[in-house]
């Protein structure tokens, strides 16, 4: 073995990207890295950029290429008549002045497909995606066309008119590029890994390092990012809060993008549903499975079996399926798989580190089996991309099967026509006390059978006194259980429905009401249950009974019918329904490829609802 075989590797980093999402930044980042070459635009027209940093690289670089000193004009020449030979050329002079490892950055113009490949097929190559809003990447590029500077100018008081045709065309190219860029490295097999600006970068420095660290770690590159610093020629260009502050006619192109179905589109970042792929790892877990979580409960589906697709919950703040997974030897043979997560709960507030801490150890123990979280919001998907964790827009509500509450039933004939209903368990955080203003509410609940339910009903017969408790009434003072089909014609029963909690889940129960063709009068709430709602069928209120009995009298005015309310909402059901399959199905075919089984939504109707033991789905997979 010759001393250069018995070197550590050399570890070269691409990051491929668009211009104006953070590259200067991030590349600037890397620069801290002890033994690290960190150039910036390699293949910029006008130069290498970065070399310029590096003195020694340059100096040995040189000789390499047949060049003179500081022979700016032969440099470029060399480079446009071998763009790979100009490349290992820079990276052997980075090594033999010492250094460990190089990154570079690849706008979406600089490189040709072929060229591309070259480089991908280079020993002991990773690459980083870095992404931006596509909205927010534009209009920071016409500033920068503007002003001709794209470095150090504070942009916040330039507000341009933006033109909707040419973002969209800009926003479509670049989209196809960064496609082409994305297959390219997925089949090459190179480690890949994501960062965005808004989620990873535009964020305080000790959190930004820490997320280059996880990025990193995630691609196989190991990174003392200890004394990192931000160079101080790094300033943020544009402190306007949201995009259509930094332009002048913002909410004119919001209200356009709205009417296209394309507000959605326009404010994400391209490529946000990939799914990083590191170096292969195992853990070496030595105690059994725990074969005990397979008799936990839950919302649980088998949807494929090879490859391995699953849906469960998260419970308690506890993934069972990750932990089960933990052992000795991987849980699915050889299969591969992806493992979609669904919250009861909003997930913005709970402390998520054994989640995650059983995510990782599941991973490890079960190469080639990942875990997607799906996301009621965008701050929900922040905690879980912080932390490494990819997710998808993925409401629990979207799986509500609509063709089981329908909006032409007849009322209940036990119980009188009211204004208003809601439908929650007998439980304090449920708040029902808001609703004590209105006349005769209809309430409709689990069976009270705990000490804190009991308390409640009782608490709320004297401060709602002329509430109908509709599972009583109907079971004639015994608590009686409404199925389904009786649920539709309470619901029918009333004219309005409520939301009154103020934290927790994405409710199911208000979604039910709007296919029933019920409006909604609900408080400002976490957890996703407006995810249906629309300005014409939904009032948000304040959390005071006299502003519900208003929002309750405000509704009733507007005269809407139940055909309108369910159209209101099925429209609006087509809609995140396509924004979650189409994210599923690109996080699918990213991790199995071609032959990755389609996400539909068939299989999936109501499965939020149908209590699946773990080990149930676990057989019809294994």
């Amino acid at each position: 073995m010759t001393p250069e075989d018995a070197q550590p590797p050399f570890r070269i980093i691409l990051i491929l990207c668009a211009m104006r999402t953070g590259s200067n930044l991030l590349c600037s980042m890397l620069r801290s890295i002890p033994g690290h070459a960190a150039f910036f635009e390699v293949f910029a027209g006008h130069g290498v950029e970065g070399l310029q940093h590096l003195p020694d690289c340059q100096a040995a670089l040189e000789p390499r290429l047949g060049l003179h000193h500081d022979d700016k004009d032969a440099l470029l020449a060399a480079r446009a008549a071998d763009p790979v030979g100009f490349f290992d050329a820079l990276c052997a002079a980075a090594r033999s002045v010492g250094h460990s490892s190089l990154s570079l950055k690849v706008l979406t113009d600089q490189l040709s497909a072929a060229h591309l490949d070259a480089l991908l097929r280079r020993p002991h190559v990773s690459v980083l995606f870095l992404t931006r809003s596509r909205i927010a990447r534009h209009i920071s590029a016409v500033k920068g066309d503007i002003l001709q500077n794209f470095l150090g100018v504070d942009t916040t008081g330039l507000q341009p008119t933006l033109s909707l045709a040419p973002f969209l065309q800009d926003a479509f190219d670049t989209d196809r590029i960064l496609e082409g860029f994305h297959h390219q490295v997925r089949k090459s097999g190179v480690p890949r890994g994501l960062l965005s600006y808004e989620f990873d970068l535009d964020i305080a420095p000790h959190a930004r390092f820490a997320r280059l660290g996880a990025a990193l770690r995630d691609i196989g590159v190991a990174a003392d990012l200890s004394s990192a610093v931000t160079e101080d020629w790094i300033v943020k260009q544009d402190r306007a809060a949201h995009w259509t502050a930094k332009i002048a006619n913002g909410f004119e192109i919001e209200t356009a993008l709205a009417g296209l179905g394309l507000a959605d589109y326009a404010r994400d970042e391209p490529l946000r549903d990939i799914l990083p792929t590191s170096l292969p790892h195992a853990a070496q877990v030595m105690t059994p499975r725990n074969h005990l979580l397979l008799d936990e409960g839950g919302y649980n589906h088998a949807y494929s079996a090879d490859p391995v697709i699953s849906f469960t919950a998260i419970q308690y703040g506890r993934s069972f399926l990750a932990e089960w997974m933990i052992g000795p030897h991987p849980a699915f043979g050889t299969r591969r798989g992806v493992h979609f997560l669904k919250p009861t709960w909003t997930m913005e507030q709970p402390d998520l580190s054994a989640l995650l801490a059983a995510i990782r150890q599941a991973e490890a123990c079960n190469p080639g089996h990942v875990f997607v979280a799906m996301h009621v919001s965008d701050a929900e998907a922040a905690r879980y991309r912080a932390h490494g964790v990819p997710s998808v827009p993925g409401n629990p509500n979207l799986f509500a099967d609509e063709s089981i509450v329908t909006c032409d039933a007849d009322p209940h004939p036990d119980l009188p026509m009211s204004d208003a209903i809601y439908v929650a368990r007998l439980e304090p955080w449920k708040r029902h006390e808001l609703a004590s203003k209105l006349t005769k509410p209809l309430f409709v609940y689990a069976n009270p059978d705990s000490p804190v339910a009991e308390a409640q009903m009782q608490l709320l017969q004297q401060t709602c006194p002329t509430a109908l408790f509709v599972n009583h009434q109907l079971g004639q003072g015994q608590y009686h259980y409404l199925k389904r089909p009786e649920m539709v014609r309470a619901l029918a029963s009333a004219r309005v429905s409520l939301a009154l909690s103020s934290v927790e889940g994405c409710m199911r129960a208000s979604s039910e009401a709007l296919f029933a063709g019920l409006p909604v009068v609900s408080i400002d709430s976490v957890g996703g249950r407006d995810i249906f709602y629309s300005p014409d069928t939904a009032l948000i209120v304040d959390d005071t009974p006299e502003a519900v009995r208003d929002g309750v009298a405000e509704m009733l005015s507007r005269r809407l019918t139940r055909a309108e309310v369910r159209r209101a909402t099925m429209a609006r059901v087509k809609e995140e329904r396509t924004r979650f399959l189409d994210a599923a199905n690109r996080i699918v075919a990213d991790h199995f490829g071609p032959l990755a089984p389609e996400i539909r939504m068939e299989p999936l109707l109501d499965f939020t609802v149908r209590y699946t033991p773990l080990s149930t789905m676990i057989e019809a997979i294994r």
